[in-house]
């Protein structure tokens, strides 16, 4: 008997490439595991069980690459017990064979469904089609929206070496509080990839706090809104990397924390923020019914955010919902609506400061202000006075470094929508020489400015496309 489990123990072999492995230890080997990791969705030890039709290495290989244990894969997934898991990657159960399974496995991981192509056709070389986001390549979007969406699943599993005490005190709220605070600052600062890693280790932290720790009534209450708050900001840190689902995985987090804690500023604050981003991607987005569908759900969750703010006495939370409804109207192409809500967020603004402001607002300025109205010409087809609008939110002497590095790039790119192609190149690159020199991490500007890049090469300015080139590969690493 004993000789028949050394000979068992001894056979064992990597589930991926079926190469021998140690008698104890992973499933796969170093090999395969590295190679997700680097590739994400892509990764040829994927593609190969997909195409044989082997789901449970599928399995092994994605929760071995996001360094979850079978029972936080399992909750990730949907509520799967660790016993599951094991007899899935054992295959002595083909839940995943039931294609619905599959398609909501694949979802819950936010694996592009079109990854699964070579389990459709049986060859592991079968085309992921790439495409474009924000002007960056499809292939490289895929290993970042893996890298960000592993990062995010860990973080609702809690990281691991991320312990929880075994009962919160006051000093653990404070101490939550303090880096919430440095996040923020650090963001306005340097952009959301200077945070993104912190914000949701900080995010894991609480939410394992949340979920594991002893606390009194009064200190959950706190922990409860804490915890909505870094969910906020490491979708915000995640939105200003360039990572959206990543960003809206967290922006749900920090929805459903906010509803939780009936705290109604956190529950403005996280749909305005949801609306910000919907709103970036309708203005991102090349065929109308796209551009309407996430409009409409922009306008959707800004006013949202008004209505449960509409007690509130913060004039500068007002304005700031009220700048997002009108970026929304404006990509539905409501000039009057636009114009309307731009006047109030201004009236709002014009009330403060109030003590009502809470910290977090302060970035709310004529210059933010200034930059929606401007966005939204441009999107009413009025590029000229976008301009205009933009050179003047460049004045504010408030705007923080990141905000003051996305109005120019903002700038540059409507430069040349009205066709001062040299204007444009050489705001452009003022922007990015001053990205580089105060280490900016927010993609924003250089996404905005991608088509300056291509005005730029065709013209033979080579100084702007090496500095660009430079500063965008420094933000893809």
């Amino acid at each position: 008997m004993q000789r028949h489990q050394r000979a068992a123990q001894a056979a064992r072999t990597c589930m991926s490439c079926r190469s021998a492995l140690n008698s104890q230890g992973p499933k796969l080997c170093s090999k395969c595991t590295n190679a997700v990791l680097d590739a994400g969705w892509e990764a040829e030890p994927l593609r190969r069980a997909l195409a044989r039709l082997d789901l449970s290495a599928v399995v092994v290989l994605m929760r071995v690459a996001a360094q979850m244990s079978q029972e936080e894969f399992g909750q990730v997934v949907g509520q799967w017990s660790q016993t599951t898991v094991s007899l899935i990657e054992s295959g002595k159960r083909d839940t995943l064979y039931d294609i619905r399974e599959l398609l909501a496995c694949t979802d819950a991981i936010g694996m592009p469904r079109r990854a699964i192509a070579p389990l459709i056709s049986g060859d592991p070389d079968a085309t992921l089609v790439s495409e474009h986001e924000d002007g960056m390549q499809g292939d490289h979007v895929e290993r970042r929206r893996f890298n960000s969406l592993m990062a995010a699943l860990m973080a609702t599993a809690a990281l691991p070496g991320l312990d929880a005490p075994a009962r919160v005190e006051r000093s653990d709220i404070e101490t939550l509080r303090t880096s919430l605070t440095r996040l923020r600052s650090d963001d306005q600062e340097l952009g959301g990839g200077a945070v993104v890693h912190q914000a949701r280790r900080q995010y894991a932290r609480a939410r394992r706090m949340l979920d594991e720790s002893d606390y009194t009534d009064v200190l959950g209450s706190e922990l409860l809104v804490i915890t909505g708050e870094l969910a906020e900001e490491a979708g915000w840190a995640a939105f200003d990397s360039g990572d959206h689902q990543a960003a809206r995985f967290f922006y749900n987090e920090a929805h459903v924390l906010a509803l939780s804690s009936g705290d109604v500023e956190l529950q403005a604050h996280v749909l305005q923020t949801m609306s910000m981003q919907v709103n970036h991607l309708a203005g991102m987005a090349k065929h109308r019914r796209e551009r309407n569908r996430y409009a409409r759900e922009g306008l959707r969750l800004a006013d949202g955010s008004a209505a449960v703010a509409r007690h509130e006495g913060s004039p500068r939370l007002q304005a700031l919902v009220a700048t997002r409804q009108a970026v929304a109207h404006a990509n539905l192409g409501d000039a009057a609506a636009f114009r309307k809500s731009i006047t109030r967020a201004r009236h709002e603004l014009d009330r403060g400061p109030s003590t009502a402001d809470r910290a977090w607002t302060a970035f709310v300025t004529s210059g933010e202000v200034d930059a929606a109205e401007a966005s939204g010409y441009l999107r009413l087809g009025e590029a000229q006075r976008s301009v205009e609008i933009h050179s003047n939110s460049l004045n504010d002497t408030e705007l923080s470094p990141r905000n003051r590095a996305c109005a120019q790039g903002h700038l540059a790119a409507t430069l040349l929508e009205v066709g001062d192609t040299a204007e444009a190149i050489n705001s452009g690159l003022e922007a990015v020489i001053k990205m580089t020199a105060e280490n900016i991490t927010s993609v924003r500007p250089l996404n905005r400015m991608h088509r300056i890049r291509n005005a730029a090469e065709r013209s033979g300015h080579e100084e702007f496309c090496a500095k660009f080139d430079a500063a965008t590969h420094a933000l893809a690493v």
